[in-house]
């Protein structure tokens, strides 16, 4: 575990089913519904909601990214905590089936589909999106 002045932070993140990652890396960064938040070592205690978007992650001279959207996140002592709905290893992304999801739901808001909510397809853009952001930079295609 990392401890105070070990200069490294413990990640774990959690959906309703599963722990997906317990690691302990150098940095963390990931999507809230203020923006993109970096977890460095001794960052200040706090407790805020989970966007969808991009998580990434620093151990060994490696980086890992995931999807991920919804939930809770609880940083405290040099642990982050990410309670989340919904994350995806961006290497079992199937970014072809993510970019017919995007498809769908652009042309659910964009009005042509009278049945669509567009809140919910507002929501599914953002996932999709996030889905081959994450494939794409796993890929090396990308520099974040």
């Amino acid at each position: 575990m990392a401890d105070k002045q070990s200069g490294e932070v413990k990640l774990v993140v959690l959906t309703p089913t599963r722990k997906l990652v317990d690691v302990v890396c150098d940095e963390v960064y990931f999507p809230s519904t203020l923006g993109r938040l970096g977890i460095l070592p001794g960052h200040a205690a706090l407790v805020c909601q989970m966007g969808t978007g991009v998580l990434y992650f620093n151990h060994g001279g490696t980086t890992t990214f995931m999807s991920v959207s919804g939930g809770v996140a609880d940083v405290k002592d040099n642990v982050v905590t990410l309670l989340v709905d919904v994350a995806e290893d961006a290497p079992s992304i199937d970014v072809s089936r993510a970019e017919k999801a995007l498809q769908r739901a652009q042309l659910a808001r964009s009005g042509r589909n009278v049945e669509a909510d567009i809140a919910t397809a507002g929501h599914d853009e953002a996932r999709a999106l996030a889905r081959i952001e994450a494939a794409t930079l796993h890929s090396g295609a990308r520099k974040v």
